[in-house]
């Protein structure tokens, strides 16, 4: 099965579509998770400040320092599910080449048969 230039190209360019939205969520994911650390690190500082119980102010920090983890890896996990959807369509692709063999193979009524010990009944 071959693969003409142009729909080559429009792979090429779907991909580079793909990246840059990729690259556009990942910057809007890590601007939100930045802006929850920012804002659970300020009211756990200023509990602390203003003798808020304990409990309390660890809860906030440790929600900041959580948030914090996750803007570090938004990118990471992106780039992993960019990864497997390129695996997925790689499989797709291989799929749709085999069934496009099988149906070549039918059209010519030259379809290798299984070996017949494997089908005997025992």
């Amino acid at each position: 099965m071959s693969t003409s230039y142009a729909a080559v190209i429009s792979r090429a360019a779907a991909w580079g579509v793909l990246a840059a939205n990729t690259n556009l969520a990942v910057g809007r994911m890590e601007a939100r998770f930045q802006d929850r650390v920012d804002s659970a690190t300020y009211l756990g500082e200023a509990m602390a400040v203003l003798d808020v119980d304990t409990p309390t102010t660890a809860a906030y920090l440790e929600i900041g320092s959580r948030s914090q983890r996750l803007a570090d890896h938004v990118g990471t996990v992106v780039s992993e599910s960019d990864a497997l959807q390129v695996v997925a369509q790689g499989l797709g692709d291989t799929t749709q080449s085999q069934h496009g063999r099988m149906k070549d193979l039918n059209a010519t009524h030259h379809v290798p048969m299984a070996n017949r010990r494997f089908i005997e009944r025992r």
